[in-house]
């Protein structure tokens, strides 16, 4: 079931890193923060596929070796790309909205910088688990990733992914909320200028907007939740196993059907199959940020 989902999941979030550059209204930096987004989600699932897959169906048992744990640090490392990657594309709403100056300057003229910026933040999670008895791997023996049962590994667990996880999708979250509630007040004071039409597509968009923000922030949650409080309630290695890492691949492959259901832009693209290995520019008729 691994390699199943697994390849489902990337095909679904590597199509959009490709429609990212080949759609001419993501050529953004929303674009280039929701391509870094989506390869990390497929780079997650394909490790599920090419290496969880594997060990189960041939019941490779190797969790204690060197190579296991460096498979947990890399599952982590785009772990937490993906959480900074939805933190910083709700920073780019906001700051579009508020800090019209600040968004030209950091997000419109230096978005690769800045995922650069974050990829090396990642990079110091990663070395956390250089530290002795810092350890998570993915064990063929239970079906499920665990992080070591050490006093260090315990804190890395609360601490440096639950916790720090549900942070993340909250300040995500209310970021969102604040850019709604924003647009809503726009909406209000223009009024009588905005036709009915207008009133009804901007007020789809808006709600579109904050269900995309509230699903996304929900499903993290609700994996982080699973893998860390569920888990522990429940007996057997198939309830744990889907608390656990059937829960964290289910998450990611809908984080990319999320993605294509609340991007009408994308939907469109992808039913034309045709250009999207070709050189020619899709084009949409709005601009998405």
């Amino acid at each position: 079931i691994h390699f199943q989902i697994g390849l489902i999941g990337m095909i679904l979030n590597f199509t959009g890193v490709l429609l990212t550059f080949r759609v001419k209204a993501l050529r953004t930096s929303f674009g280039r923060l929701t391509a870094t987004h989506c390869a990390a989600d497929g780079a997650i699932l394909a490790i599920f596929a090419f290496w969880c897959a594997p060990r189960t169906y041939f019941e490779y048992v190797d969790h204690t070796s060197v190579w296991s744990r460096r498979m947990g640090q890399i599952s982590l490392f785009f772990w937490f790309v993906t959480l900074y990657s939805q933190l910083f594309i709700a920073l780019n709403r906001f700051t579009l909205l508020f800090m019209p100056r600040l968004y030209k300057q950091v997000f419109q003229r230096r978005t690769h910088f800045l995922i650069l910026f974050y990829s090396i933040i990642c990079l110091g999670h990663f070395c956390v688990y250089f530290g002795d008895g810092c350890d998570f791997y993915y064990n063929s023996n239970t079906y499920f990733w665990e992080f070591a049962s050490t006093s260090c590994g315990t804190a890395a667990a609360f601490w440096g992914d639950f916790i720090f996880g549900c942070v993340i999708c909250a300040i995500v979250l209310l970021l969102d909320i604040i850019c709604v509630a924003n647009m809503r007040r726009s909406d209000t004071i223009l009024g009588e200028a905005l036709t009915a039409r207008e009133k009804s597509r901007r007020s789809q968009r808006e709600l579109r907007f904050l269900a995309q923000a509230c699903c996304t922030g929900l499903l993290f949650t609700l994996m982080l939740f699973s893998f860390h409080v569920v888990s522990k309630y429940v007996s057997g290695v198939w309830p744990t196993f889907i608390t656990t890492s059937l829960i964290w691949e289910l998450s990611h492959l809908g984080d990319g059907i999320i993605l294509f259901s609340f991007n009408a832009e994308l939907r469109r693209a992808l039913m034309r199959p045709s250009l999207l290995f070709s050189f020619e520019t899709i084009t949409t008729t709005s601009k998405i940020t």
